[in-house]
């Protein structure tokens, strides 16, 4: 592999357990969806986050109409930064409250501390808000491990399957895309990454997969 200057990573199911998401965080946000908003809806956040929805949707809608929206948007996995915002807040009084723990693989934290000790920059790409992807690293088992990275995005740069997501990060971080590796465990998003010029690398943690790209099986399995 050429020399990289900058490795670019995707959280669930690359750096985090895929379950984390789906079977933690996303029921924790449905769970406290109607009552967060009775309790926040008069914090400055939340009114912005209200404010661009219903700018979106075209109308004011109450409480409920809004929570029932929301909760058909997580039901749907929507990737809309919207309801990611509004998700990091919910989430940010979860991990403050000790009701939640932001899960990351052994080897993947080993990994990351080892190349950051290097002088490789990391940086991380997720389709979660930027407020969820620190809340998530700034509680773990190893603590708060933000310190790793030296810059973070989200679905407000563009699509995760979009190469022009991938060159407005490389221009961001001053890198020309062959500089950076791009680690995913989605096949649609490599492609992508490759397309913008990028090197990349799948994680398939369990089972098998045909691949256009290096498969390994954990961090430990990256050569750098």
């Amino acid at each position: 592999m050429a020399v990289i200057s900058a490795i670019l990573t995707d959280i669930e199911g690359t750096t985090s357990s895929i379950s984390f998401v789906k079977d933690v965080l996303f029921p924790y946000s449905r769970r406290k969806l109607r009552d967060f908003l009775r309790d926040h809806t008069q914090d400055r956040e939340v009114q912005a986050i209200l404010e661009e929805l219903f700018k979106k949707v075209g109308k004011r809608l109450s409480i409920e109409e809004t929570a029932e929206l929301l909760t058909q948007w997580i039901d749907e996995d929507r990737k809309e930064p919207i309801l990611k915002d509004l998700q990091g807040l919910m989430w940010e009084e979860g991990y403050r409250k000790g009701e939640l723990m932001g899960h990351i693989y052994q080897d993947a934290y080993q990994k990351l501390k080892e190349w950051h000790q290097k002088g490789i920059k990391l940086y991380v790409f997720s389709s979660g808000s930027v407020k969820a992807q620190r809340l998530l690293f700034s509680h773990t088992p190893y603590g708060d491990i933000t310190y790793l990275f030296s810059g973070y995005f989200d679905a407000r740069i563009g699509s995760k399957k979009s190469s022009e997501s991938y060159l407005k990060i490389a221009k961001a971080v001053s890198l020309k895309p062959e500089q950076m590796l791009f680690l995913s465990d989605v096949e649609e998003e490599l492609n992508a990454a490759k397309s913008a010029g990028m090197h990349t690398v799948r994680l398939v943690r369990d089972g098998e997969a045909f691949s256009k790209h290096t498969i390994v099986k954990d961090f430990y399995s990256i050569a750098i």
